[in-house]
């Protein structure tokens, strides 16, 4: 019988331990994630990935300061998401919204201790790409309510939500935040364009104020 080859990578850890480890890894860990239970080395995105982060920072900011102070909620940027145990997988998509409560309170983890409502995670790498699938369905299944797949490469974002079609958006059309973010419209061609400090120019947000009910 042929003996199989002692496995030689370094044993696995949990996600307590990752977390705890992560600030001493390379550039503290800025681009690490854990794989089941074992460290992922993801490729430095270029340039574009943060023109996409900034873009969409601000276009949010805008619309959580139209909503009622109760109902605004916060954007986290590389929160750590716990998607899956024994072995522990967790990823870090470029921004985490949690709505509904102001008080900040997921703003200071590596790990998030809560579910986001709205997670966008940007295919702005190989690697990224080729698990963008097994990451989403991920988010799904942890109770995500909706997904948001930039994608600089083909100039397009696939909104993927719980109970519906996933849908891929072109640069002609509209990205809009339907029931979760009522309001909310941005074209997707806007989300790839320079920042203003290139151009002079800003993304446009339309945020569509809701008619009050007459009844009132």
């Amino acid at each position: 019988m042929t003996e199989s080859a002692p496995d030689s990578r370094p044993p696995k850890i949990t996600c307590v331990e990752f977390e705890a480890s992560r600030p001493d890894l390379p550039e503290a860990g800025r681009w690490h994630e854990l794989h089941e239970g074992r460290l992922a080395l993801l490729s430095a995105p270029e340039e574009i990935h943060g023109t996409i982060v900034l873009n969409l920072s601000r276009l949010l900011a805008v619309w959580l300061q139209s909503r009622p102070p109760g109902l605004r909620g916060y954007a986290c940027h590389g929160l750590g998401l716990h998607v899956e145990r024994d072995p522990d997988t967790v990823y870090f998509p470029a921004i985490s919204l949690f709505l509904g409560n102001s008080s900040f309170l997921q703003a200071d983890r590596i790990v998030a201790s809560a579910v986001p409502d709205l997670v966008i995670d940007i295919a702005s790498t190989n690697d990224r790409r080729s698990e963008m699938r097994r990451r989403t369905t991920a988010y799904l299944q942890l109770g995500i309510r909706s997904i948001w797949v930039p994608d600089p490469f083909k100039k397009e974002v696939q909104v993927i939500q719980r109970g519906a079609h996933t849908l891929a958006l072109g640069n002609w059309q509209t990205l809009d935040g339907s029931s979760l973010l009522p309001g909310f419209s941005i074209p997707v061609e806007q989300l790839f364009a320079q920042p203003k400090w290139w151009d002079g120019r800003v993304p446009e947000c339309r945020v569509v104020t809701e008619p009050k009910d007459s009844s009132e």
